[in-house]
């Protein structure tokens, strides 16, 4: 019988080994790039999540200053407060974080929302009442005397990758 060559045996499992070790290298790094993107995407759905609840948080402080407000004359374009008159600021351009002309709500988390309101005077016909929610107010009783205001809340992200704005429309009877 003849021999084996064992060093030309071990030298084939050898190389066999590493193309084995290299495949499952390849695919271990794939992987591993799946679930970091996968990582990523997830940590950007709850940053967006967490900062639109706290510009919500600054919608409902505005919301309380309205209905403790008792002068429509406080809206006269300064601090966050604009009038009927008054041209509010556009919500995608404005300098949020610099502007002393908006409202800070309270802190959530370490984070400070801002918001600004602006009076857009009397919501007297019901067309106008489609989007405002006023209490007690129906298609029985009429007209209410309610003034109408626009609220623009702002806040950023706990991370600071994202910022939510939200627009909502309040009345309150005065």
């Amino acid at each position: 019988m003849g021999r084996v060559n064992i060093t030309s045996q071990a030298g084939a499992a050898l190389i066999l080994s590493l193309l084995m070790l290299l495949v499952l290298t390849l695919l271990a790094v794939s992987s591993m790039q799946g679930t970091i993107m996968q990582e990523r995407m997830v940590s950007g759905a709850r940053e967006g999540m967490q900062s639109l609840e706290i510009a919500e948080s600054a919608l409902r402080d505005a919301e309380v200053y309205i209905e403790n407000v008792n002068l429509l004359s406080e809206f006269d374009g300064t601090g966050g407060l604009y009038g009927e008159t008054d041209t509010a600021p556009d919500p995608q351009t404005f300098d949020w974080t610099g502007s002393t002309n908006v409202r800070t709500a309270t802190v959530v988390d370490g984070v400070t929302p801002r918001y600004f309101i602006q009076h857009i005077g009397e919501a007297r016909q019901p067309e106008q009442l489609t989007d405002l929610v006023v209490e007690g107010y129906s298609h029985e009783t009429g007209a209410t005397d309610a003034q109408a205001f626009r609220i623009v809340a702002w806040s950023p992200g706990p991370t600071g990758e994202s910022t939510r704005i939200i627009e909502s429309y309040y009345a309150r009877e005065m």
